[in-house]
């Protein structure tokens, strides 16, 4: 097992409905509310991060790299890497290994990895438009499910093909909404109990100034720094911009401060406190004959998750304080229908590879891409459905596609603390037919 990749400090923002309480804020706001809560509860000088890693999917209309726009947004330094990464539902958890990987090559030290989506800002797009309609009508095409919910190999939505899978493998709709019932059960009672309160940041929505948070205080700023790694170098870093190319920042951070309308949202917004089976019964399949409903899938959400690590020579040489380890990842790929096979596969593959079976992990968490999901993933593995996601998941709290992952990571991480430590494993599935999972130790 690997040692070398230490996770600092996590935080998320409640997860938000389509067109919902966080609508008005764009994917890389939300990454930056995100980051620079878990820079602050982390205790980093944000000097110290060097590379920022982020997932997002729905990218048309986000503009340049978004992760660079995240880092410039939370006050880092413009000497700080970034890049953007897509993999789907499992961007986020990808951030965060290649951030592990970083690490353990030595390429870095500290590194910001996240995700992070706005479904209710992806644009529609009109594919033909450049070089004009000779005849005929254009289509509008929505973005949101083009590049994240359709498979573009047996092309239909991943909502289709679950539910013909889930027939497949006889999952019963009752099954499948017993499994959604207890999702936003548990998730109500966990936001209930203050069990969030160590991931959760609450966001204060300006509600006159679109598309701006209200803080009580400003990001603090990291400082330009040399690459370490670099040696000296001479002068070619001997640079100051003109006036007309300095970044102001105050302007450009989608941050307010003082006194300033704005609306709270600390709690996830698609988590239901008054679910029942009844009223998960009454819902129509999304397909004839299928067993996927709007119930005991995810909705489509708003939302960005954010994770510090750094390698744990550095860390105890700054000072930091380690608040687990991330041990290793794992990939595979299956028929692209099929995401239901591959978080199992990812997590046995993870196992075989570190001499673990399912009994030496503590805590499990599974991406609800739909209740089937889940059941399926929890049975392949031979584990109690019951033994998974006990704090609720994607089905009640919401499912923005690249922030998943990242948040799925904290998740872990801090049901782990809770525990007083142990192994904890992250499974996801994603469109394409891809499967991650991602190793985590506390103590």
């Amino acid at each position: 097992m690997s040692n070398s990749t230490v996770v600092l400090g996590f935080a998320r923002t409640p997860f938000g409905k389509l067109g919902g309480a966080l609508a008005s804020l764009p994917a890389t706001s939300l990454g930056a509310a995100a980051l620079v809560a878990a820079i602050e509860r982390s205790g980093v000088d944000p000097s110290d991060v060097e590379h920022v890693i982020f997932g997002q999917v729905l990218q048309a209309g986000a503009g340049q790299n978004p992760a660079r726009q995240v880092l410039f947004k939370s006050g880092l330094a413009k000497s700080v890497t970034a890049e953007t990464v897509n993999k789907v539902c499992a961007s986020g958890l990808l951030a965060v290994a290649s951030g592990m990987r970083l690490i353990d090559a030595g390429a870095h030290r500290m590194v910001a990895a996240g995700g992070m989506e706005s479904m209710s800002n992806a644009p529609y797009l009109l594919k033909e438009a450049r070089f004009g309609y000779r005849f005929g009508d254009g289509a509008l095409i929505d973005s949101m499910i083009y590049d994240g919910l359709w498979d573009a190999y047996f092309p239909m939505t991943m909502a289709t093909q679950g539910a013909f899978v889930a027939n497949e493998l006889a999952l019963s709709r009752e099954e499948q909404d017993r499994f959604a019932y207890e999702s936003h059960r548990r998730a109500h009672a966990a936001h209930e109990s203050g069990h969030f309160k160590d991931e959760i940041v609450p966001v204060r929505v300006a509600t006159k100034a679109k598309g701006k948070i209200v803080v009580d205080r400003m990001p603090r700023h990291g400082e330009v720094r040399v690459p370490a790694t670099v040696g000296g170098g001479g002068n070619v870093w001997d640079h100051t911009p003109s006036e007309r190319f300095t970044l102001d920042y105050e302007k450009y951070a989608p941050f307010l401060t003082g006194e300033v309308p704005h609306a709270t949202v600390e709690r996830d917004e698609a988590v239901r406190p008054d679910a029942s089976l009844e009223a998960l019964a009454q819902l129509k399949p999304l397909e004839p004959g299928g067993t996927i409903t709007a119930g005991n899938a995810p909705g489509v959400n708003d939302g960005a998750a954010a994770i510090i690590l750094a390698d744990a020579a550095f860390a105890k040489e700054r000072g930091y304080e380690p608040i687990a380890t991330v041990v290793d990842h794992a990939g595979v790929a299956w028929d692209s229908p099929y995401i239901a096979l591959t978080p199992a596969m990812a997590a046995q593959k993870l196992m075989d590879r570190n001499g673990l079976t399912r009994n030496d992990v503590h805590v499990w968490e599974i991406n609800e891409a739909f209740s089937s999901v889940a059941i399926t993933s929890a049975r392949n593995l031979g584990l109690d459905v019951e033994s998974i996601n006990k704090y609720g998941g994607a089905v009640a709290m919401g499912h923005p596609i690249g922030a998943s992952g990242a948040r799925l990571a904290g998740a872990v991480v801090n049901q782990l603390r809770r525990r007083g430590g142990g192994l904890g494993i992250v499974a996801i599935c994603s469109g394409g037919g891809q499967g991650d999972a991602l190793l985590v130790k506390v103590g």
